[in-house]
């Protein structure tokens, strides 16, 4: 066999496909697809071709199936041809064994089998810090997929998106804060009302306009969370016990030669900010809803 040509129709959920192998030149083909776009379909349709079965569409099964594999003289793929190597979890192991069935050399199987459960094990220990961490109840690996995929099924793609981020993020600002309590069905459905959106909208519209007429704050470059820990960074590395000082640059500029000088400057201007009475009126619209 040369070539084979493929045909199918509402063969477990691939409503029509139609395609060529030429294997005058080539030995193998590997079909690759994000998840979802039927390669288990495709393996079941040949999977049914081994076992000599009819193939169906499981969702729909009143639909005519059509399946035609066959070779370069329209001969029907021979079932002797085919063998299709299942996925573990469809075979009679157990998922903690992480038993290959793929017919690799002994030696590498094993190095892989060994990988896979030292990767089992730090996932299982980071998912239990993290619960321990956030007091959330819910399935954290879902919740991670969800958050930076498309889907609950992608955790380490999730987790290698935001690996560089967070090698970067020198701390945990929001750590203490209890997951379930911000993302709460209810929670998330109130705040994608409009009136909702609008408020919050109109509060840091005001913020931020607040912020720019800041004399020591710059939006995404300097704000109170930064000028806090530089000012606990400075003290905690003797910056002002060896006697240096600090100038903050403004109009009128100011030397700073203690920790609770700069706090006192920084807290003084974050409660400019917030008890501006316009700030304070639209959080108040907010907290009212």
């Amino acid at each position: 066999m040369n070539k084979l040509n493929i045909e199918l129709e509402n063969c477990y959920g691939i409503k029509k496909l139609q395609a060529k192998f030429d294997f005058s030149h080539e030995r193998a083909y590997a079909i690759y697809a994000p998840n979802g776009a039927m390669k288990s379909s495709l393996a079941q349709t040949f999977g049914d071709v081994a076992d000599a079965l009819p193939s169906k569409d499981r969702i729909f099964p009143a639909r005519v199936s059509i399946r035609k594999i066959i070779d370069e003289n329209g001969v029907d793929l021979p079932k002797e041809n085919v063998y299709v190597i299942r996925p573990y979890e469809d075979e009679n192991i157990s998922h903690t064994e992480k038993t290959s069935t793929l017919l690799v050399d002994s030696k590498l199987r094993k190095e892989y089998e060994e990988l896979h459960i030292e990767i089992d094990k730090s996932k299982e220990i980071f998912l239990k810090a993290l619960k321990e961490q956030s007091k959330s109840k819910k399935d954290l690996e879902k919740e991670i997929s969800l958050t930076f995929t498309k889907s609950d099924d992608e955790f380490y793609l999730a987790l290698i998106r935001v690996k560089d981020e967070m090698d970067a993020q020198k701390d945990s600002p929001f750590s203490d804060l209890l997951y379930d309590m911000i993302f709460d069905e209810k929670i998330l459905n109130f705040l994608g009302t409009k009136d909702v959106k609008t408020a919050i909208e109109n509060y840091i519209r005001k913020y931020n306009e607040l912020l720019a007429a800041s004399t020591y704050f710059k939006k995404g470059i300097f704000n109170y969370y930064n000028a806090a820990t530089i000012a606990k960074s400075l003290a905690d590395n003797g910056f002002f016990d060896a006697k240096h000082t600090v100038n903050l640059n403004a109009d009128e500029k100011i030397e700073i030669n203690s920790q609770r000088q700069l706090e006192e400057v920084i807290a003084n201007e974050k409660e400019r900010i917030l008890t501006d009475k316009d700030l304070q009126k639209k959080y108040a619209e907010f907290e009212k809803l």
